[in-house]
């Protein structure tokens, strides 16, 4: 299945390393529940702060950045990268692994996933697709419906999905990598 979506523009960016580098919100529980909706990007730093708990030592290794409504985890450089994005006047909310690298690159990636699709799809779900995003970029994702407001008890369960992402395709990608250079 094939999408086209357009590439995100320039945008205010937080980044650091694992455990911490970024801002925390001082109440875990209180984002847009009754009062003023907080920043989106304040959201994301609350999910990220649940990451690192969620994965094994191994996995703990890894950057991060919020850029406006994304939140992008990454383990050697940010042109392949976990993200998180809150589409807040949609009320979606994508979680994937994106390949954002010249075309060539893009597509070997998804290539490689490609062959690994029903592994996949069994550990994260039938609702995962991989897709050809842009003319170069491709992308593993899946959609999801935002319902109600954005509370401490999604940060938990996005944090736990988006954790799970990492623990079954990194994995994946280092073999990949190996393979590559081996």
């Amino acid at each position: 299945m094939m999408a086209y979506c357009s590439a995100r523009n320039g945008c205010e960016e937080r980044t650091g390393r694992a455990r911490g580098a970024g801002r925390r919100l001082e109440s875990p529980t209180q984002v847009w529940q009754d009062g003023p909706a907080v920043r989106i990007r304040d959201f994301l730093t609350q999910v990220y702060d649940r990451i690192p708990d969620e994965l094994p030592q191994s996995l703990r290794g890894h950057q991060w950045r919020v850029r406006w409504s994304l939140l992008q985890v990454y383990f050697e450089r940010p042109a392949i990268h976990y993200e998180l994005w809150v589409q807040r006047k949609k009320r979606r909310i994508e979680i994937g692994l994106h390949f954002e690298c010249d075309r060539e690159e893009s597509y070997r990636w998804a290539e490689a996933l490609a062959g690994r699709a029903m592994e996949i799809q069994a550990q994260l779900g039938p609702d995962v697709e991989l897709e050809e995003w842009t003319e170069k970029w491709t992308r593993l994702h899946e959609t999801l419906l935002l319902e109600g407001d954005l509370t401490g008890e999604l940060a938990v369960d996005l944090a736990r999905r988006f954790a799970r992402y990492i623990q079954v395709l990194e994995p994946i990608l280092t073999e990949e990598r190996a393979a590559v250079s081996g």
